[in-house]
């Protein structure tokens, strides 16, 4: 997770370096997202998330098991050989894929919480996109075991702006699923508050190679007997398909 600290801190310097102090700049790098506000009002524990992500994975499992696609073959009539099954299909909604991921972040993580620093995390689909992100405590991240290297770092960012700010960092774009993983290609765009980067340019300011950015970005979707090759967006779902275990 430590990396993944150390992305979310360079964007934040990033978009502090582009407000150059100029106040309609500042209004936008600040700017947090409507659905924050609301699910402030009844907001959800990460232990609530986690059962929500390991529900749906059972009802993934469930829906395989009853589903007629589910057998690994089928026969042809007057054909010694089996014909592959057709892949699976599982539709999600917003809400359902991002208790997923959330689900799928803590497990990298070994099963522990996202981090303190860590306020909100949304996901929606619109549009034949993908949007997930995440709301930030500065001075949280500010003591969360970050190196002595990147601590200046935030030294320096904390000095342009309060240390009690809460910032918004998210990414959009339609992604693939590649080896298992869900994949952002280089035209996805990342965004801190409303102010929007392509990794093209986040890569630049970071001094590395574009790529080196997108594996950061990179989610491994292991579900429970659902082998993930492929993922649409349809009305505001996400479809998942597949081959079952």
């Amino acid at each position: 997770m430590k990396r993944s600290k150390i992305l979310l801190l360079s964007l934040i310097g990033i978009a502090v370096a582009a407000v150059s102090g100029g106040y309609y700049f500042w209004r936008q790098f600040t700017q947090l997202p409507d659905w924050y506000a609301e699910e402030q009002t009844s907001p959800r524990t990460y232990t609530q998330i986690q059962e929500s992500g390991a529900a749906i994975e059972k009802r993934i499992a469930a829906q395989i098991q009853t589903s007629p696609q589910s057998a690994s073959t089928n026969i042809a009539p007057n054909s010694p050989e089996p014909q592959p099954s057709k892949p699976v299909q599982v539709a999600l909604s917003s809400k359902e894929l991002n208790d997923l991921l959330v689900t799928k972040i803590t497990e990298k993580r070994g099963g522990k919480a996202l981090p303190n620093s860590v306020k909100g995390f949304h996901t929606s689909v619109k549009n034949d996109q993908l949007k997930t992100g995440a709301v930030v405590d500065i001075k949280e991240l500010q003591n969360s075991g970050l190196g002595a290297q990147h601590q200046a770092l935030l030294t320096q960012i904390t000095k342009k702006i309060p240390v009690d700010r809460r910032v918004y960092i998210g990414i959009e774009g339609k992604p693939e699923i590649q080896n298992g993983k869900l994949h952002f290609d280089e035209n996805a765009r990342i965004q801190v508050g409303n102010m929007s980067f392509t990794i093209a340019e986040v890569a630049s300011r970071l001094g590395v190679p574009p790529q080196k950015v997108q594996d950061q970005l990179n989610l491994e979707l292991k579900l429970r007997g659902l082998t993930v090759k492929d993922i649409d967006f349809q009305d505001g779902n996400a479809v998942l398909s597949g081959a079952a275990k």
